[in-house]
């Protein structure tokens, strides 16, 4: 409901749940041509109006308007989830075999719309692990989403979690049932996060100067300002450069920004808007280091994808993050989450180009295992399994 699966990422709400969306729906079609798929997002801009894409001969995308809905913020959508499921009725060209919600909210309004049909059900983020890592400063989720994820996690037909220690922590947290969890992990797309000849880092080689890349929603959440921070805790000697990629719609980045003038680091880091697939891969392969300093990842598509560019990763040693960045393998996982810690990994990998070498190297191979084709065999078995078992929800 907050944000549509053609949305560019690292915009808005837009992030990684939109990548996942988008990739894994276009594996399924190509790969299962009996398949057809209705998605449904809210628009809650305050022009809107009602509109219907094709993104293929057996896929459209509606993105549903709600007058009330009109200008509404994030934390407001709660109350319009009976309102969307009607228009989902309303709109839908046909009634569905199988419902696949993506976000808490999205599945409380297919348990609204379709009660009857199996539903699987994709988190991506959960408010209990979210609040588990809260900086001090950052807002804690609210109630009704904790009760909404519970209730979900109790009824849906199956969950499908990108790793088994989300599933593990989802056990832990909302004491799931482990029947209906479903580790299923996310891909790559190989032919644009990759390797390029001729397109090698930045400093490639040297001991002293580093160009560092985040890429994302530029959100406390995110971690950039740690970044900002570390950044000014490095010795003189070293120079290192960051590239913020991304754009939320608040006044975050102009925080960013002021504080990088606080720091003395105006020439050092640089705000850039999102950026389609190819070109962030080009700026992940000229990349020294991708960096990651997100509190909680359920995931991590953005490390993958850079370590599927050959690009080393940082990233805070948290959730998904533990799967996504081998240790010492592809990247090093960051702990705690500090600018001193922060500063003291940069400056390691900064002075070892050779690792730097080795960890992009590994990297790359090691993304070349993980497809979307293969996300999509595990989705279109477990829809295939729901469909014709007795399953009770």
């Amino acid at each position: 409901m907050h944000t549509s699966p053609l949305a560019q990422p690292g915009t808005g709400d837009a992030g990684g749940m939109n990548v996942y969306i988008d990739r894994s729906l276009r594996a399924l079609l190509k790969r299962y041509p009996q398949l057809s798929v209705e998605v449904f997002t809210l628009d809650t801009a305050c022009n809107g109006a009602p509109t219907t894409e094709r993104v293929s001969d057996r896929a459209i995308v509606h993105s549903l308007y709600l007058p009330e809905a009109a200008c509404a913020s994030k934390e407001n959508l709660p109350k319009f989830v009976p309102a969307f499921a009607q228009a989902i009725r309303e709109s839908a060209v046909r009634q569905p075999d199988i419902v696949h919600a993506h976000y808490w909210l999205s599945g409380l309004a297919a348990l609204e719309y379709a009660p009857d049909l199996p539903l699987v059900q994709t988190m991506h983020t959960t408010a209990a692990a979210k609040n588990a890592r809260l900086a001090p400063g950052e807002k804690p989720e609210p109630q009704i989403r904790l009760e909404g994820e519970q209730r979900l996690i109790h009824t849906v037909s199956a969950l499908v979690v990108n790793t088994r220690f989300e599933a593990q922590q989802i056990r832990d947290l909302y004491a799931a049932d482990p029947g209906r969890l479903k580790v299923i992990t996310p891909g790559v797309e190989t032919g644009i996060f990759t390797p390029r000849a001729g397109e090698t880092a930045t400093n490639a080689g040297s001991a002293t100067s580093a160009h560092l890349v985040f890429a994302g929603r530029p959100q406390p959440l995110k971690g950039p300002h740690l970044l900002v921070e570390a950044l000014a805790l490095l010795p003189q000697d070293l120079e290192v450069t960051l590239d913020i990629i991304g754009q939320s719609h608040t006044n975050y980045e102009d925080q960013l920004l002021e504080r990088s003038q606080q720091l003395g680091l105006t020439h050092r880091v640089r705000l850039l808007p999102s950026q389609k697939p190819r070109e962030l891969a080009a700026s992940f392969r000229a990349a020294d280091i991708v960096a990651c300093p997100s509190s909680s990842e359920t995931f991590g598509l953005v490390a993958l994808e850079a370590q599927a560019c050959g690009t080393p990763v940082l990233a805070t040693k948290a959730d998904g993050l533990l799967t996504a960045v081998q240790d010492g393998v592809t990247g090093h996982l960051v702990e705690p989450r500090t600018p001193e810690a922060w500063a003291s990994a940069i400056e390691k990998l900064v002075r070892s180009p050779e690792e730097r070498r080795r960890l992009g190297a590994a990297g790359s191979a090691r993304a070349a295992h993980l497809r979307w084709d293969d996300t999509a065999d595990r989705l279109f078995e477990l829809y295939s399994q729901l469909l014709h078992s007795t399953y009770s929800i």
